[in-house]
């Protein structure tokens, strides 16, 4: 009986950690340490591993594949001359630490009993309880006007609180009124992370295209009854959108107002650089390759000192985008199978801009790695798909949306698979969420609301 109970501390405390990864990012290593990788050990002879051994390979090949690839191309084809100084990332550690959590995340989550019921049971009071510790945040202010509290970056807290709100609505034909009503509070409450409280348009994008996503099957007779109605989707959307303004109305932060600064990019510029042009000295950090954090208004010194590269928007992260984003599709054309190697980015994006990679995935893995890469991305991307086979068709959609539309939608701006903390949250992620499929098919939970 105490080892029953204590097995079941140790499985919530793990799904809690999953949560509250999104606010304490890779503080959350220690914790998850305890609740993850110790139960491995002391529960490894009570769990049957073999149970799921049908449906391994749907997970295990495309991530092989991916990792296999990285790896062969860091060492094999890095793209620097012998004389250049290697970045920090990507590296040896980035793809050990993520193969490390893949495994950490299959395994432990796969011991987990009833993990579906789990999942949905203690996921949203713990994202109430990571919303309430954003509010607090925004509300004095300890982190300007763009919260990230103990994460590097702003965007983390955006994109770990809409996939997990999105994750909640597999099963939503077997709800109660009352779960589905917090389910769409949850959305209503994504939508203030990341418009209010992180001003990230780069995942708002994903999260709205996921979100008319759901309106556009709820078109379809056979997907109807498993998705939240047009009137209960558009609602909760309006109202996380009109708690945004009041928000950033309440607190004089603009982030809210970032979207006007879209308005203001301009089709007539022309950019006349080329690849292979030499760069001001630009200050970044050594350790994320992230310009230093000056406010706003100094922004574009700080990254484009006395450049000539075009403004092609008001706005400087939008500027700065628009002109990595042409140098890197300068550099495609020049290399399009095979790209110009692991470390490329290095001499093409780095020295001239100041950021380890050019905020696009898919510009990044075709620079690097030309049309190979992309493609060999893309099906790692596709791993949730693949993986939920055995789910309902409408609930399979839904974790696709909510995991590879989503992140795939924001990493158009964003190339989070090549920094540390996204690529090994989503490949902690990965083996959670085969789990989850492997508990949804072979329990009587699946057909039980939830």
């Amino acid at each position: 009986m105490v080892v029953e109970k204590a097995r079941k501390i140790f499985d919530d405390g793990f799904v809690i950690g999953l949560v509250f990864a999104l606010f304490l990012a890779s503080k959350i290593v220690p914790f998850l340490v305890l609740v993850g990788v110790l139960p491995i050990f002391l529960f490894w002879r009570s769990t049957d591993f073999r149970r799921a051994a049908a449906a391994k390979y749907h997970l295990f090949a495309p991530v092989a594949t991916y990792f296999v690839y990285c790896i062969a191309l860091l060492y094999l084809y890095p793209g620097l001359d012998r004389s250049e100084v290697p970045p920090r990332n990507p590296g040896i550690e980035l793809y050990a630490v993520a193969i490390a959590l893949f495994a950490l995340g299959f395994l432990r989550s796969l011991q987990i009993e009833n993990l579906l019921a789990r999942f949905q049971l203690i996921a949203p009071p713990s994202l109430f309880v990571a919303f309430s510790v954003l509010s607090a945040y925004m509300a004095l202010g300890i982190d300007g006007c763009r919260v990230k509290v103990a994460a590097p970056w702003p965007f983390i807290p955006a994109l770990i609180f809409t996939t997990l709100t999105l994750l909640l609505f597999v099963g939503w034909e077997r709800k109660t009124r009352t779960q589905r009503y917090i389910r769409l509070l949850l959305v209503s409450l994504s939508v203030v992370v990341v418009l209010a409280y992180t001003g990230s348009r780069g995942v708002a994008v994903g999260q709205f295209a996921v979100l008319g996503g759901f309106v556009i099957l709820r078109c379809v007779p056979s997907f109807r009854k498993g998705l939240p109605t047009i009137i209960e989707t558009l609602g909760a959307l309006a109202l996380g959108i009109i708690l945004s303004g009041l928000v950033g109305a309440g607190s004089g932060c603009a982030n809210f107002d970032r979207w006007q600064a879209i308005s203001g990019i301009s089709a007539d510029h022309q950019q006349t650089s080329t690849f292979g042009e030499t760069a001001p000295v630009i200050s970044a950090s050594p350790s994320t390759g992230e310009p230093k954090q000056s406010g706003v208004s100094g922004l574009a010194n700080d990254v484009l000192g006395d450049s000539s590269d075009p403004q092609f928007s008001k706005d400087d992260a939008i500027s700065i985008r628009l002109n990595m984003w042409i140098v890197s599709l300068d550099a495609i054309r020049q290399a399009p199978l095979f790209g110009h190697g692991a470390l490329s980015l290095k001499t093409i994006i780095q020295d001239r801009f100041g950021f380890e990679h050019n905020h696009n995935q898919y510009l990044a893995w075709l620079v690097t790695g030309g049309v190979f890469s992309l493609a060999i991305g893309s099906l790692f991307m596709c791993i949730p798909a693949l993986i939920s086979k055995g789910l309902l068709p409408v609930d399979r959609v839904i974790m696709t949306l909510a995991v590879t539309g989503l992140w795939g939608g924001a990493m158009m701006f964003d190339a989070f698979l090549s920094l540390k903390f996204y690529l090994h949250y989503y490949c902690l992620l990965l083996g959670f969420l085969f789990a989850l499929v492997q508990s949804a098919t072979r329990t009587e939970t699946y057909g039980k609301p939830l």
